[in-house]
Parts: C-alpha cells; sequence; structure tokens
C-alpha cells in the first residue's frame, strides 16, 4: 500500500488538516515537462511544520491540564467509602435515601476484594431473623429490593464519581494512543519524503532535514505524551481497585440508549464502549432519516442504513426509531418481565440531560449518564468536511471547539457551515 494512502487512511478526519502533506510535496517532485517544483516542495515542506508544531503545543496543554483534572479525580475517589453488603432489613433506609451507607465501611478494595451483592446469601443469613425460628424474608421481596438497590447505586456520590473517572480515563488513554500514533506517522512522513526528494533530486539533504526536525520538533518521539500514557494506566488501575459494591446482577441488565450517530466518530465509540460498565446487553434506538431531519432540521450526510452499519459492532441489538419522540419505541422494545425484574437500565453521555423519553424511561429503569468525549463532535465534522465555503471548512479545523465539540471562533461563536 502506498505510504499516502495509508497515512490518510491512518489519521482521524479531524486532524487530518494539521498533518504532513506528503501527496501536496510528492506532486511538486513530479516533472511535468517543466521541471520539478522545489520551491513548492519546501513551501509545503515548512508548512507541515507549522501545522504539526500548532497541532502539539495545543494537544499538549490540553492533556498536560486534563491530566491534572484526572488526578484530582482519582484522589476524590480513593478518599471514598466502600459500604459493606447491607442486609434485607436496611431496605427500608436505602430507599429513603440515595445517599445513605452502611454502617460498615472499607477504604476502596484491592483487587482480591470481590464484594458484590449475593441474595440467596443474603436470604439465608442469620442476621435477617430477629430469632434462631424467625423464616428469612420471602424470595418474593428479592426484584423489589434489587431494583431499589440499582437505583441507589446508580444515583450514590461514590458510583458517579467512579464511572466518570473510568470513562474518563479509558477515554484519556485512547486519546493519547492516537496522538502517539498521528505523531509516529507523520515523523515518518517528513522522513519518507524526505527520502524522495533525494531520490528524484540526486541530493543528500534527508540526514541534515531530519536532524533539523529533531531539534524543532522532537515532539514527534512522543516521549511526553508516553509518560502521559503511562500515567494514565496506573491511573486506570486505581480506580478500578476503588470500584464501588455492585448490586446482584448489574453486569447481566439489558443496557438502552438512542442517538442519531450521524458521521460517526470516536465519541460514539467511546460512548457505546462505556455501556458495558451498566449491563452485558446493549440495545440502541437509531433515529431514522425523516426523524433526524425533524430533530435538527438538516439532512444526515449518512443515511440510516450506513449509521446502522457504523453502531452495529459496538452493540447487541438495533432497532429503529421512527419518531422524533422514542417513547414508544422503547416501551416497545422493552419487556415487561425485565421491568419487573429490574433486568434494565438506560444510559448515554450527559450532553443532553434532559433527553425525549426521560420521564417514562425514569419512571420504569434507572438512568445513567457517562461524560462525553471532548473535543469531537459530528458537528465538527459536517463543518470541516461539508461546509460550502472552503474557508469555513478550514477555521473549523484550526478552531477551538466548545463543551460539546462544536468548533467555535474567537468570540465563542459556534462556525457553521
Amino acid at each position: 500500500m502506498k505510504f499516502n494512502k495509508t497515512l490518510n487512511e491512518s489519521i482521524l478526519k479531524e486532524w487530518k488538516f494539521y498533518s504532513v502533506d506528503y501527496k501536496a510535496m510528492k506532486q511538486a517532485l513530479k516533472d511535468n515537462g517543466s521541471g520539478m517544483n522545489t520551491e513548492e516542495y519546501f513551501e509545503q515542506y515548512e508548512l507541515s511544520k507549522k501545522k504539526l508544531t500548532k497541532f502539539y503545543t495545543d494537544k499538549e496543554k490540553w492533556a498536560v491540564a486534563y491530566y491534572d483534572k484526572m488526578k484530582e479525580s482519582v484522589e476524590e475517589l480513593r478518599a471514598m467509602k466502600v459500604t459493606s453488603r447491607p442486609s434485607m432489613a436496611d431496605t427500608t433506609a436505602i430507599s429513603n435515601s440515595d445517599e445513605s451507607e452502611s454502617d460498615n465501611e472499607s477504604n476502596c478494595p484491592s483487587d482480591n476484594d470481590n464484594v458484590v451483592f449475593d441474595i440467596d446469601a443474603m436470604n439465608n443469613s442469620d442476621s435477617f431473623s430477629d430469632s434462631e425460628n424467625e423464616e428469612a424474608p420471602a424470595k418474593t421481596t428479592d426484584h423489589e429490593f434489587l431494583k431499589q438497590e440499582y437505583r441507589r447505586v446508580g444515583r450514590s456520590n461514590h458510583f458517579q464519581k467512579y464511572i466518570y473517572a473510568k470513562k474518563s480515563l479509558d477515554t484519556f488513554a485512547r486519546e493519547l494512543d492516537l496522538v502517539l500514533d498521528f505523531l509516529f506517522l507523520n515523523q515518518t512522513a517528513f522522513s519518507k519524503i524526505l527520502k524522495k526528494f533525494d531520490k528524484r533530486t540526486g541530493s543528500s539533504i534527508r540526514q541534515e532535514k531530519l536532524a533539523e526536525l529533531s531539534e524543532s520538533h522532537g515532539f514527534l518521539n512522543g516521549e511526553k505524551m508516553t509518560e502521559l500514557r503511562e500515567g494514565v494506566s496506573s491511573m486506570i488501575d486505581v480506580v478500578s481497585r476503588c470500584k464501588p459494591v455492585l448490586p446482584e446482577g448489574w453486569e447481566t441488565r439489558k443496557v438502552y440508549t438512542i442517538g442519531c450517530f450521524d458521521l460517526f466518530h470516536r465519541g460514539h465509540q467511546n460512548a457505546l464502549m462505556a455501556l458495558r460498565e451498566f449491563g452485558y446487553f446493549i440495545v440502541a434506538g437509531i433515529h431514522d432519516d425523516e426523524s433526524y431531519f425533524k430533530l435538527k432540521n438538516k439532512y444526515t450526510i449518512d443515511n440510516l442504513e450506513q449509521r446502522m452499519a457504523n453502531v452495529k459492532p459496538y452493540v447487541d441489538q438495533l432497532y429503529v426509531i421512527p419518531s422524533t419522540d422514542p417513547t414508544f419505541s422503547l416501551q416497545c422494545m422493552t419487556s415487561e418481565q425485565d421491568i419487573e425484574t429490574g433486568s434494565c437500565c438506560y444510559a448515554r453521555g450527559d450532553d443532553m440531560l434532559n433527553f425525549p423519553g426521560r420521564e417514562w424511561v425514569e419512571s420504569v429503569m434507572p438512568v445513567h449518564f457517562i461524560p462525553r468525549t471532548e473535543d469531537c463532535s459530528s458537528s465538527l465534522l459536517r463543518t470541516i468536511y461539508h461546509a460550502e465555503d472552503p474557508e469555513i471548512r478550514k477555521k473549523a479545523a484550526f478552531a477551538q471547539t466548545r463543551y460539546d465539540g462544536k468548533p467555535i471562533d474567537a468570540d465563542g461563536n459556534v462556525i457553521k457551515g
């Protein structure tokens, strides 16, 4: 495979504007009858250096600040207390307080502490009886007890801090990996295009230029980002040991979510992968093209079939929503048995807390939110690649992004195409 194709296929769409313009430099070295355009070659070479410097400067500044933020988040989580297994007698107290904790508390457990609520053991425990002859609570109370526990744990400060730290660090790790891959690819691009220059012109500037790059663009070796990546791995280990006690059956629930998923990007991927924290079977609803238009007042870039194909690898079941209000579709997709036993929940990104259908969803199952991935959105990709004005595209590619990933100008206004 030609290197230029490898470069284009391996780099995020949002970052292509920052990459070495390998194609333009290669084109400048072609003899079109009037000789090679070496002046154009070096103009593109210097421009590529400037773009990479801007990219890395912005990324390192963000990564260092975010790393410090995550250190604080992890320290807050480590200071949390882990509740011991509650008894059925605690059910009343638990249901009356979302933040209630058991009297028996400890610091974050170690890797060897695999603590969950075991209903069978709890039903057979002497602690549930006032006397040896009194029968343990009937099994018929199990479902209601678990449903209360699912909601209590999901709303607890401990779980919220855990899930935000875990998801944020997992996303941060993947982002750093992408940056490191980007740096390596561009370092290789410089090396290859300089080699091609020597071969076409008969000169020998490659080693000299690479030495200059090592001084001016030493960040291409990824040393700082690798250091941060190792630190993130350590923090992920700490967070994993601070996972809160989860009720029995938590990991076997069905997890529902809904989205449009146009111009599928890493933010979508990160969110869908994070849903496994809430259960094992992921059910995703996706708005059809007509309802998408009514919701956003614009047409999709990817049609329904393409959007479904993009989402399917990350979920277990996928269905289409033909309305702007997903309530009826959700009601049809959710079994009464799952609602009765508490074997389902709903999870989505925290960019839309008052999502359509929330009133019904929250009445029958717990709702969980996860942090969105920064610096990416379908709006950003739409503006960069589908705006009619080329200047708007370029402006969006090099712009800062808002909390929701949309590109903004110096005054904080969203750049629209």
